[in-house]
This record gives C-alpha cells, sequence and structure tokens, in this order.
C-alpha cells in the first residue's frame, strides 16, 4: 500500500511533467542531503579573532560595546552612564548578577520585573556568539521578562564565554549540569522593519543595548 509521502512525491512528478517515480525522487533527495552534509554548514569566516568579530557584528546590529578589565569595573561604568541621562535611572537585577559581590552604592537597583521608563536591566550572559554578535541568556540564570520589558539592557559577558559560531554556543549548553526553561538570543537592541518597512527602535523590547565585555571573570 502506498504511503501518503509517496503520494504526495507522485503528485509532484505528475503536475511538473517528469518522468520519474516517487522511488526516483526519494534516491535523488537522499543523494542530495548526503552530498551536502559532507561540508560545514558553517559560513567562512576570517575568525582568527572571534572577540574582534563579535564586537564588529554587535555594533553593526546596533549595539554599543564597552571592554572592561574585570567585574569590579560594572558598576561604575553603570554610575559614569547613567549621569547622561535626564532621568532617574532603575536597575533591574538578574540573579546572576546579584550573586556577584559588587558595589552597588549610589545606585538605584531592585530584583523586581521592570515596568516603567528609565528601567535598565543588568543580566550576565551564558554564552556570546562572533557569528552574528549575539548573547545567549539562560531563564535560569535570568528571568526572560527582564531582558524585554527594559528601556535598555546591559549584558555583561566575560571573554572567555565568547565562541565562534551558534554550534559551539548550543555545545557550550548542553554542557550545563541542568538545562533552562528558556533559551534567549539577543542581537542588539529591539528593532522591527513590519511597519511600513521602516525600521522601528524599541518595538519588542529594549531600545538600547550595551555589551559589557570581562577581560577576567
Amino acid at each position: 500500500m502506498t504511503d501518503s509521502r509517496s503520494r504526495i512525491l507522485d503528485r509532484i512528478a505528475r503536475h511538473t511533467g517528469g518522468e520519474y517515480d516517487a522511488d526516483s525522487i526519494e534516491a535523488s533527495f537522499q543523494a542530495l542531503a548526503q552530498s551536502q552534509t559532507v561540508n560545514s554548514v558553517q559560513p567562512e569566516m576570517g575568525l582568527t579573532d572571534p572577540i574582534a568579530t563579535f564586537i564588529e557584528e554587535a555594533r553593526r546590529n546596533g549595539a554599543r560595546v564597552a571592554n572592561l578589565k574585570s567585574m569590579d569595573q560594572v558598576t561604575q561604568w553603570l554610575r559614569d552612564n547613567a549621569r547622561h541621562t535626564s532621568t532617574e535611572v532603575r536597575f533591574h537585577l538578574a540573579p546572576n548578577i546579584i550573586d556577584r559581590s559588587l558595589d552597588w552604592s549610589g545606585l538605584n537597583t531592585t530584583e523586581q520585573t521592570p515596568a516603567a521608563a528609565g528601567s535598565w536591566g543588568v543580566v550576565q550572559a551564558h554564552t556570546g556568539i562572533a557569528e552574528t554578535g549575539t548573547v545567549m541568556s539562560l531563564s535560569n540564570e535570568c528571568p526572560s521578562g527582564l531582558l524585554f520589558l527594559v528601556e535598555r539592557l546591559v549584558i555583561v559577558i566575560a571573554r572567555k564565554d565568547i565562541v565562534g559560531y551558534q554550534e559551539d554556543a548550543w555545545q557550550r549548553l548542553r554542557a550545563c549540569s541542568a538545562l533552562p526553561r528558556t533559551v534567549n538570543w539577543i542581537t542588539g537592541p529591539s528593532r522591527t522593519a513590519d511597519i511600513e518597512q521602516q525600521i522601528q527602535i524599541g518595538a519588542h523590547g529594549p531600545r538600547e543595548a550595551d555589551y559589557l565585555i570581562i577581560d577576567s571573570p
């Protein structure tokens, strides 16, 4: 009895006028799939320096990038940048940032879900991906809402956690002792061109994004 897959392939053959049957189509498909798996699906990139590629791609996506020597400099960076805002900034901290022994004095911090203008999210990424300038965040380290409900998102990432390709990021995730419920990928500030084909910033998330690359974790 002919299965549904074979019937579909036979119908394609009849409508395209081809002189072949489902078996020959299936054989051709398998041969093509086999030939394509020989070559790597990863794009050819000059990844002699993944950090430089990550920074270049992140900036191309609209994110600002700063290099810091250590985690101790994060809070001072926040103080310096908050001075340039016209409204009071409230810093919403992810759990993996709160666990750090940092000096938060003088900063208006909270663990509550952001809901108002002037809110900045401060999170630490699990992995950075040089291929696209993307950061990976895990829900068991940072609540997903914190990534999308703030006006400005500050993402801290250790230099050692930046990898070349997406496949490398998934490999690091599989090495975790416990998998998260959600994996979020952030590529610069939120934007869309769905409205009259014009780029709109902050449509579905933060209007601004900063990546702080830490030399020493």
